[in-house]
């Protein structure tokens, strides 16, 4: 995809992935996966996505967003980093570069968290007036 986005500060992946659709104008989530990664079968995850390193190689004219950089300044990892051996944390950052099928979810517990997860989005209405203020959007 030319013309990919950059991630503003601290926005989500997900969020930047949208953007990407929205400028384009894809209405389709099945046909934004494939304009983005080439693959329909990609499962856009809110927190701990994996196809980084398709999302940097993207970003590569910016010479700003490394693998790691995306996913410590742009996923929700470093929320749960601390909480793994850093054998753990390594792994959990490999299979983030690539197709990681879950195993992330698992490796680094979320999957068998006794909390329950948010299955909807939700958003501090000051914040989205500072972003629209910010970036117009």
């Amino acid at each position: 995809m030319l013309n990919f986005p950059p991630p503003h500060p601290d926005e989500l992946l997900y969020s930047t992935v949208a953007r990407a659709g929205i400028y384009h104008g894809i209405i389709s989530p099945k046909q934004l996966l494939d304009e983005v990664f080439g693959n329909r079968s990609v499962i856009a995850t809110l927190n701990l996505p994996s196809h980084i390193a398709h999302i940097a190689d993207l970003l590569r004219n910016t010479q700003q967003y490394s693998v790691e950089d995306l996913i410590y300044r742009h996923t929700l990892f470093p929320l749960y980093a601390p909480f793994v051996q850093k054998a753990i944390r390594d792994k959990a950052i490999e299979l983030m570069k690539g197709k990681a099928g879950g195993a992330v979810h698992m490796m680094l517990g979320v999957a068998a968290s006794r909390i329950k997860a948010i299955h909807n989005f939700q958003a501090c209405p000051k914040c989205i007036e500072d972003q629209i203020e910010h970036y117009g959007e």
